[in-house]
């Protein structure tokens, strides 16, 4: 999730939209505007939602890897803030396979989920990424008003989502998008062939891809399709698998943890004895990236622990539905500049006094920071669009069914052959 999400509710606070709670609350008259977002709050169990802010932890300290030492061409060494900055690498690729787990969680309890269900969830998340762009946009043109503005920089604010500038906002949307589908068929082929299909894929993208280096076996990084690579894989053991032992899914964590600490300690070992510093650099540590089997095991290991706590802390859910913010906000191209090359460059940041404790600080500063303005986004979303926003997309989508566009699509694309089942039967016959 580098240019993350590295890295997200778009699953993070998208992850919570998908649940369906937020789009179900909508709409709702009370006595207080502000009711049907507590009842949200006090709904959720704390386990998931406790996971979720430590995804969201763990995805802002890997941005500040990734932004603060990658794309600054910083050669790693094996001082302490280097070691450091090399323990954060893999903690993004988890972090959005957490996020991402999470909401597959609940999708997967859903028996016959829309279409139109899953275009309610994805126009909400683009509103929600359009106000923070546009927000961020106005507020720097008015800061700096003799900025350059390229084409680009209106179309990347504008429509933020659909132009890439938050890859896992975009992923999520396009998944939302065929969600349905996905789980109808998965439903209809059944356990047999459900089991196949995850088996075969596991093998390949799981063990052949996930503990390799230069075999990619067209692996989709930054990818929606590696979104329904792992709801196929967890949708199979929601349906069909008995729940795993509490032992298991530690030893996942453990496994995953020692395989990674063993890989970076390895580059580090090989960058003392040769002095090249290409060993640490993010091309060696192969086994950090998304889908690569150490990062799935941690995720799905500390996804299954979570499920089991059932606790609900209106505290903890509060700051765990804002988290899509914290990811929206400090992954803007403007506030990840400002971050990164301004305010806080690495180069200068190790030359400081306690840098470690700085860079934790920053991290930490980021999350608060993103969760207090995402809450009071809520709180105002509460009182103003969530009011309309199904009336409004209920209004939007009748229209758009009826329309003569769509009334010829439907009978220009009317089946004139009998399935092919049918077809099968009549054949034999």
């Amino acid at each position: 999730m580098a240019s993350s999400d590295s890295e997200s509710r778009a699953g993070i606070h998208a992850s919570e939209i998908c649940e369906g709670s937020r789009s179900s609350s909508r709409d709702t008259s009370s006595s207080s505007p502000f009711s049907p977002v507590i009842r949200r709050w006090r709904r959720r169990e704390s386990g998931v939602e406790g996971l979720r802010i430590v995804a969201m932890v763990m995805i802002v300290a890997y941005h500040a890897y990734w932004h603060g030492i990658v794309e600054q061409n910083i050669a790693l060494g094996s001082s302490a803030f280097d070691l450091f900055m090399l323990s954060l690498s893999p903690l993004g690729k988890t972090g959005v396979a957490i996020f991402f787990l999470i909401t597959a969680w609940y999708l997967c309890e859903r028996e016959a989920p829309t279409l139109r269900s899953s275009l309610r969830k994805a126009c909400y998340l683009e509103l929600e990424v359009l106000t923070y762009n546009l927000i961020l946009f106005l507020e720097y043109r008015i800061i700096v008003p003799n900025a350059p503005l390229s084409v680009d920089d209106i179309v990347g604010n504008l429509l933020p989502v659909s132009s890439n500038a938050l890859w896992y906002a975009a992923a999520y949307m396009l998944f939302l998008l065929v969600y349905p589908f996905i789980t109808a068929a998965l439903r209809a082929i059944g356990p047999s062939m459900h089991a196949r299909l995850a088996l075969v894929l596991f093998a390949i993208w799981g063990i052949a891809y996930g503990l390799t280096r230069y075999a990619t076996w067209e692996f989709p990084t930054l990818s929606f399709i590696y979104f329904i690579y792992l709801y196929i894989l967890l949708s199979y053991y929601r349906w069909y698998l008995r729940e795993i032992k509490l032992s298991t899914a530690w030893l996942m964590v453990v496994a995953g943890c020692v395989i990674l600490i063993v890989h970076i300690a390895s580059c580090v070992i090989a960058f003392r004895y040769t002095g090249n510093r290409s060993y640490t650099n993010c091309d060696h540590l192969f086994l950090t990236r998304e889908g690569k089997l150490p990062v799935l095991l941690v995720a799905f290991g500390l996804v299954s622990l979570a499920v089991r706590c059932h606790r609900r802390i209106i505290g903890v859910n509060a700051v765990a539905s804002a988290m899509f913010g914290v990811y929206a906000l400090h992954e803007s191209v403007l506030l990840r500049d400002l971050l990164w090359t301004e305010a806080f460059p690495m180069r200068q940041v190790e030359t400081w006094r306690a840098p470690i404790a700085i860079v934790t600080a920053v991290i930490l500063g980021i999350v608060v920071f993103g969760a207090i303005v995402d809450i009071l986004r809520q709180l105002l979303f509460a009182m103003t669009i969530d009011k309309h926003f199904n009336t409004w997309f209920d209004a939007a989508y009748r229209w758009l069914c009826g329309c003569r566009l769509a009334q010829w699509l439907r009978a220009s694309l009317q089946p004139v052959k009998g399935s092919w089942t049918t077809q099968k039967g009549e054949h034999h016959e």
